[in-house]
């Protein structure tokens, strides 16, 4: 009997899982001078995200940050907890989330929540506004991004850093 073969159909894409790479040494200059005049604080790099399909899709509406592939901790105990709330107290009520500002790579600014799903892994996932930095970017499938995070005033604030490799 003829051994098999693993052959993937020419109609289905293969999916790239992005290697890991070590977090930039520096942020652009502009980044710096950004965050500088907001008087930020506790800079840290998130993680390294190549965006799927599912990230620039209209209808999804949203960024996904799976928590096993962030390098750093980032949110405070009180953000966790409400990370978790649910409207009206009840297990079945939809999450409430944080509200997250975000810094686009044209240093754009954009309020929008962050929510924690559990899927196949838990993830982070910033929703609702996404579709606008999408658009105001031009991201595309296969865009590489980096994620930073820091503070103002005890806020939490988001970078994305369009790579261009």
């Amino acid at each position: 009997m003829p051994k098999e073969e693993n052959v993937i159909p020419k109609n289905k894409k293969r999916r790239i899982i992005p290697r890991s790479t070590p977090p930039p040494k520096e942020l652009p200059l502009e980044f710096k001078n950004q965050i500088n005049e907001l008087n930020e604080c506790d800079l840290q790099f998130l993680m390294h995200k190549r965006l799927f399909r599912s990230d620039v899709k209209t209808n999804n509406n949203r960024l996904s940050m799976p928590i096993k592939e962030i390098r750093a901790d980032f949110l405070t105990k009180e953000e966790i907890t409400k990370l978790n709330e649910r409207e009206n107290g009840s297990d079945d009520g939809r999450l409430i989330g944080l509200k997250v500002t975000m810094l686009d790579p044209c240093l754009k600014e954009y309020t929008l929540p962050m929510k924690k799903w559990s899927m196949t892994t838990n993830t982070y996932n910033l929703v609702k506004e996404w579709n606008k930095i999408v658009s105001a970017n031009k991201f595309e499938e296969d865009q590489e991004l980096q994620i930073w995070s820091f503070r103002v005033n005890n806020n939490l604030y988001l970078l994305l850093n369009k790579l261009w490799i």
